[in-house]
């Protein structure tokens, strides 16, 4: 959206439904990034095993850059996508028929179906720190041995992923049904406040995993 503000803006639902998915598609990115962070992180809990400093060295330097990476994506997400809101309001009305398209229907199947893409990235990521944290305690166990690092310092954080990725999938649901209630009766607008809401869950919860990296808590 940013590269094409030269161009003259209208209040178009297919519009404002492309910049909820640019949204979503920063936090996934986030995610992503800050996923494998909290995993290289892991993986120096395997250091006692290996008792290779510079290994170990490396993975928490990639860890920490990696995280800040992610938090600066999440917030970059945010603020282009007010910011892109912003411009849109400037624009022109459309008429009511455009409003009804059928393909503004489909772009708001599409933007649903990157509510779920979300979810399920935030589910597999809580999935798989939990399981990685098993594993971890199980090594302990068959070995006899205690790792380097309190590897515990954050847990149930894959619980706490799973269910935010929970929420994201209601709160998708409740977006569908309302983008389809609104185009119906020709007049479509971002739910801004659901956004503000899901924005402040996704960046605390980015901000917790930023922490974990870097060691803070």
């Amino acid at each position: 959206m940013l590269i094409a503000k030269h161009l003259p803006s209208a209040k178009d639902a297919r519009i404002y439904m492309s910049v909820e998915r640019t949204y979503l598609g920063y936090i996934r990115f986030s995610l992503y990034t800050l996923s494998f962070a909290v995993f290289l992180r892991k993986l120096e809990a395997l250091a006692d095993i290996t008792q290779k400093i510079h290994v170990s060295v490396f993975l928490e330097t990639v860890a920490i850059a990696l995280s800040i990476v992610g938090t600066f994506l999440i917030i970059a997400g945010i603020l282009t996508f007010y910011s892109d809101i912003r411009y849109i309001e400037g624009g022109i009305e459309v008429s009511p028929k455009e409003t009804t398209d059928p393909r503004i229907y489909m772009a708001a199947e599409r933007t649903f179906l990157a509510w779920i893409r979300t979810s399920i990235a935030l589910i597999v990521f809580g999935f798989v720190i939990e399981k990685f944290e098993f594993f971890l305690e199980q090594l302990e166990k068959v070995f006899n041995m205690s790792l380097k690092g309190d590897h515990r310092a954050l847990a149930g954080v894959g619980v706490f992923i799973i269910f935010i990725g929970l929420f994201t999938l209601i709160l998708g649901a409740i977006n569908f049904y309302r983008t389809i209630k609104q185009v119906d009766m020709g007049y479509y607008r971002t739910n801004t406040w659901l956004y503000k809401i899901y924005g402040a869950v996704i960046f605390f919860a980015c901000l917790v995993l930023t922490l974990y990296v870097l060691k803070i808590i």
